[in-house]
């Protein structure tokens, strides 16, 4: 026989076993049965095994043309070893197709066995390889409803295969316009340059004052970047979608919403086609279905239910922080170290120098986990600890200390550890005003970070913010000014160049402010009225204010003088 060996194994016993090995997705975990997607039995957990080492590629799906369990055709396989069936010779591209759920499991084939990639991917009839065949494939019974149902299947099939051979590089430079907002809406138009020499265009901004609409258009984009609404418009594909939200009245959807939505209408196509079995309501199923929403993540006050909740960004910060180390230890071959860049970013704004996380048993002497810069045992430690109190959440230490966090700094804490445990390769990254309790030094400090992680990543973000700080760092054809008049949401571009302007520039034009009356113009106006003449009122009252008030004073006394030529010398900084 020639190429790897195909194994369908019931149970983990397998590392004297050389070769390829599918297990179905519920094996070693507390789910009682396998998942059943929309009718079709799948998902399978795959491993490689040589020379007693396992390691994992993730999990992918596996279709038979005419079975709605693939498990029971491999079972029809009579060659038996050890407690394995193997399937190798069942693998045949006519009748079945294979398809991941998760762009990582293309990464891994790559990382773990890049000699092997393009024989693995032929051998499992992966989709992305035999794209040619799409179609014969796309026909078959089950492939819309369990393999091609998520939009993130369509970007899988084009860039799966080049991702695992090594050879896939990501679009640079692209534009797209938001299609099917109401009509009491301009377009928007997103643009991307990461190529770009000065400055990467890898972050967008929606700003202008409240009421304006950011919020509507996010939600919109969400609905059809995630595929909740369709669009006829070719856009780029963005392999994860990441919506941060830290506002008590956001109404983002979460990953149980979207999940939801996503079920209504498959269901809902399924009646269409007289095929409808009706919606899933089994618990463990619904709980099956949100954990497999992974191209969508909600980070934000609402708990995996949807309730808000003060407690839950505690534990979902202390989750993401064991994802980070986790990830680190499963991905060595990667550079860059996402604790280390948590870590060195969280060091911008909170004085610490180790974090303690705990066991669920804190009573015993080992339950605490304390982790600093450089302490890769504990972080392996931390990695491998199944029984992890989350609700306990993270501890900052200095000198052995527990901090006090102020509240900015508690937000930081919880929004960090999630970005960077959630962002991965070629996300979309949409944040609603991330500068809520953050002062000006840790807007920068979350600037520095998102654009060190979306560079790492390949990915690219739009913010919705009031931010004139956010919007010195990113370029004007980025920007999208969002203005309500006459009911009407009007959008426009920058017509100056925003990238290292000043503040008071960018103020003026996102928010009006030039137009806008200040409250110090009134009490300059009721001064002046008390002061014999404009000579007395420069000398009086030029001493007490700041230089934009100096300006206006002197263009008030100018205009109720008459033969006044006041000299003005601005302040020494």
């Amino acid at each position: 026989m020639s190429g790897m060996q195909f194994y369908f194994s019931n149970s983990f016993d397998f590392e004297k076993i050389d070769g390829v090995h599918l297990l179905q997705d519920h094996v070693g975990t507390y789910y009682s049965k396998a998942w059943d997607d929309f009718g079709y039995i799948v998902t399978f957990q795959v491993y490689f095994v040589k020379g007693g080492n396992r390691e994992s590629l993730g999990r992918t799906k596996v279709l038979v043309n005419g079975y709605t369990d693939s498990s029971s055709y491999f079972s029809t396989s009579s060659v038996r070893v050890g407690n394995s069936i193997r399937i190798t010779a069942l693998l045949d591209h006519k009748r079945v197709v294979s398809l991941a759920s998760d762009i990582d499991y293309y990464r891994r084939i790559h990382a773990l066995i890049p000699h092997k990639a393009e024989d693995y991917l032929r051998q499992i009839c992966d989709g992305s390889y035999n794209l040619h065949a799409y179609g014969e494939f796309s026909n078959w019974e089950g492939f819309e409803l369990s393999l091609f149902r998520d939009r993130l299947a369509k970007a899988i099939l084009k860039k799966g295969y080049q991702i695992a051979l090594g050879s896939y590089e990501a679009q640079e430079k692209f534009s797209f316009e938001l299609e099917g907002l109401p009509d009491s809406f301009d377009s928007v138009e997103f643009n991307f340059d990461n190529a770009r020499q000065l400055g990467r265009t890898n972050i967008n901004l929606l700003i202008g004052r409240n009421g304006a609409g950011k919020s509507h258009v996010l939600r919109h984009l969400i609905d059809l970047v995630a595929g909740v609404k369709k669009h006829a418009e070719s856009w780029p594909f963005f392999h994860k979608v990441v919506v941060v939200a830290y506002s008590p009245f956001e109404s983002f959807k979460t990953e149980a919403e979207l999940s939801n939505a996503l079920a209504n209408q498959v269901n809902t196509a399924r009646a269409n086609d007289n095929n409808g079995e009706g919606e899933l309501t089994a618990k463990e199923e619904q709980e099956r279905r949100r954990r497999l929403v992974n191209e969508y993540v909600y980070i934000g006050f609402r708990d995996p239910e949807g309730k808000f909740s003060l407690v839950w960004p505690k534990e979902s910060s202390a989750r993401a922080l064991h994802r980070i180390v986790k990830y680190d230890a499963e991905n060595e071959w990667v550079k860059a170290s996402r604790f280390e860049l948590l870590f060195d970013t969280l060091s911008h704004s909170i004085d610490f120098d180790a974090v303690r996380v705990f066991k669920k048993e804190k009573s015993s002497p080992d339950s605490a986990i304390i982790l600093n810069r450089a302490t890769n045992t504990e972080r392996l430690k931390l990695a491998e600890e199944q029984d992890f109190d989350y609700a306990a959440g993270i501890e900052f230490l200095k000198e052995g200390n527990v901090i006090s966090l102020s509240s900015g700094q508690t937000i930081y804490s919880y929004l960090l550890p999630n970005l960077v445990a959630e962002v991965d390769e070629e996300s979309l990254l949409i944040l609603d005003e991330p500068e809520l309790y953050l002062h000006p030094a840790m807007e920068i400090g979350l600037l520095d970070m998102l654009k060190q992680l979306l560079a790492a990543t390949r990915s690219n973000a739009i913010i919705a913010t009031h931010s004139t700080i956010l919007a010195r760092e990113v370029e004007r054809s980025a920007i999208s000014v969002l203005r309500k008049v006459d009911g009407r949401t009007e959008v426009s571009k920058p017509s100056f160049e925003t990238f290292g302007q000043t503040v008071e520039v960018i103020m003026g034009l996102a928010f009006d402010d030039y137009q806008a009356r200040k409250p110090y113009e009134d009490s300059i106006d009721k001064a002046v009225a008390g002061c014999a003449s404009p000579k007395e009122a420069l000398e009086k009252l030029g001493p007490k204010v700041g230089d934009e008030a100096l300006a206006y004073l002197s263009g008030k006394v100018i205009s109720d003088g008459d033969d006044v030529e006041p000299q003005i010398q601005r302040r020494p900084e």
